[in-house]
């Protein structure tokens, strides 16, 4: 049987030693020199994310000795690095990346704006980063990450959506793992409007210009996710207790990641939904619950007016309300405690689990649409996750619904019998992504994915305001691929 043991990540003396960069020549820096500094990194596989989450913490992120390695990913150790001007030309100047990889770099030239950082590792493809974003400065700021992609994997222009009348956001994945493809140069992007070239002013990340977003959670809490999991062998995923994991204590999982790892100023929402579709609010715990301390006393939880929040220790607590095996409610399958970051009061619901029965999945994806439209924050998005067969009365509405208010749909089918057409065409037509699993374990590792791509979106600035129904060409050319993607204006 597939059982997670608490397991200890090794980490290798070398690894733990100070990550101060590969170093260069050591000459002292003169009027015209210019010095780079940063951390590159490649992007973890979906199983090895998943394997992550499902340890319950027994295996650590590299981030435990490397603080500048985001979750989902590992350093490009021991990497080639040099710099590119915007001719093509390479300096000779070169470095190494070290075990954390990070690295610094100084070259005899002052004028390298466009230039871009190239590392080179076997197994991953010649990393192409903004190299404007890692000149070294007296101003202290959050130390500049950019990644890679494996050899045998494709670029993947994830997500697109327009922000104003001249930025539009933008998210690049790979095949191979999902995750984000960070930092990459603003000479590889180019963007038409109506098949006319248009120039593009800046290219940014969502962590660095610190943009919050809003985004609704949506998950599926219908009958069928009570259903056992097994991996890509048949072999049942347990946890520690030996127990077997369901479908809906997988998803709890990933969310409960999925929180974890947003960036602070994102705020999200929940909505569990079965053949009704319901938003954690006040108003939810207040109607439909008859919440208990630990003494079994009545209290009352402010939790949000509006379901949006900001902080993770009250989502934490929405995503174990979603759990119908967690301590919240009476049943007899109470496997899963409280979440540990949670600091509310709230021992129990008071009742058994609300959910349960059919998929209304259209009612939920428009549900969870009109929610997030009434925000304020420019990117808007939706995470929907099934695993039912829920067919829509009105797909064409709920793409323009989408379309309309700028809300990009993010679509997690679990399960063969998932409505693939209606969920692909959704995601495809509103700018964001479908993910189809089949080991239903790595549910886990594509929401830790998903959360990077919220984190590093690109923003790009272009050179003439967009106007109600032009057709924008966003092409990404890297490493002599060239990927595009295409989106229409509301």
């Amino acid at each position: 049987m597939y059982i997670l043991r608490p397991l200890t990540l090794s980490i290798s003396a070398a690894l733990i030693v100070a990550c101060g960069g590969g170093g260069d020549s050591g000459d002292s820096p003169s009027a015209n020199t210019t010095s780079f500094a940063g951390t590159l990194i490649v992007p973890q596989t979906v199983q090895q994310n998943s394997l992550r989450v499902l340890s319950d913490g027994f295996i650590n992120t590299y981030s435990v000795a490397c603080p500048n390695v985001p979750d989902g990913y590992e350093p490009m150790a021991n990497a080639a690095v040099s710099i590119e001007k915007s001719d093509g030309s390479v300096l000779s100047q070169t470095t190494n990346t070290d075990n954390c990889g990070v690295f610094e770099l100084s070259v005899d030239e002052a004028d390298l704006n466009d230039s871009v950082i190239n590392a080179n590792l076997a197994g991953f493809k010649t990393l192409k980063a903004n190299a404007n974003n890692f000149k070294k400065s007296d101003v202290v700021t959050t130390p500049p990450v950019a990644s890679t992609i494996p050899s045998g994997a494709e670029y993947v222009i994830s997500a697109i959506q327009k922000l104003d009348s001249n930025d539009i956001s933008f998210a690049v994945t790979d095949t191979a793992t999902n995750n984000a493809v960070i930092q990459l140069s603003k000479t590889s992007f180019s963007v038409s409007v109506n098949d006319q070239p248009i120039s593009i002013t800046a290219v940014n990340s969502a962590d660095q210009l610190n943009v919050a977003s809003s985004n609704v959670v949506t998950l599926d809490a219908s009958g069928s996710m009570s259903a056992l999991i097994y991996d890509e062998n048949r072999t049942p995923v347990l946890d520690s207790q030996n127990r077997q994991y369901t479908r809906a204590r997988i998803t709890a999982k990933a969310a409960h990641q999925f929180v974890s790892e947003k960036a602070d100023a994102d705020e999200v929402a929940v909505i569990p939904f079965s053949s009704s579709v319901s938003l954690v609010n006040n108003t939810l715990l207040t109607d439909s619950l008859n919440l208990e301390d630990s003494s079994g006393g009545n209290l009352v939880y402010d939790y949000s007016d509006d379901g949006f929040i900001t902080d993770k220790d009250k989502l934490h607590f929405a995503v174990d309300l979603y759990n119908p095996n967690s301590d919240l409610w009476y049943s007899r399958y109470n496997y899963d405690g409280r979440y540990t970051d949670r600091t509310d009061s709230v021992a129990n619901t008071g009742r058994g689990y609300l959910w349960g029965g059919g998929t209304n999945l259209e009612l939920a994806i428009n549900e969870s649409v009109t929610k997030v439209s009434n925000r304020n924050n420019t990117i808007k998005r939706v995470f929907v996750m099934t695993d039912g067969d829920s067919r829509f009365s009105d797909r064409a509405a709920v793409i323009a619904a989408a379309n309309a208010n700028n809300v990009v749909i993010h679509a997690v089918a679990v399960s063969a019998s998932a409505n693939e057409t209606d969920l692909t065409e959704i995601a495809d037509q509103t700018g964001g992504s479908y993910n189809k699993i089949i080991d239903e374990q790595n549910v886990t590792g594509i929401y830790s994915s998903l959360q990077t791509t919220i984190k590093y979106a690109y923003v790009a600035t272009l050179g003439v305001p967009l106007q109600s129904g032009d057709s924008i060409k966003l092409s990404l050319t890297v490493n002599g691929e060239t990927v595009e993607r295409i989106l229409t204006v509301q």
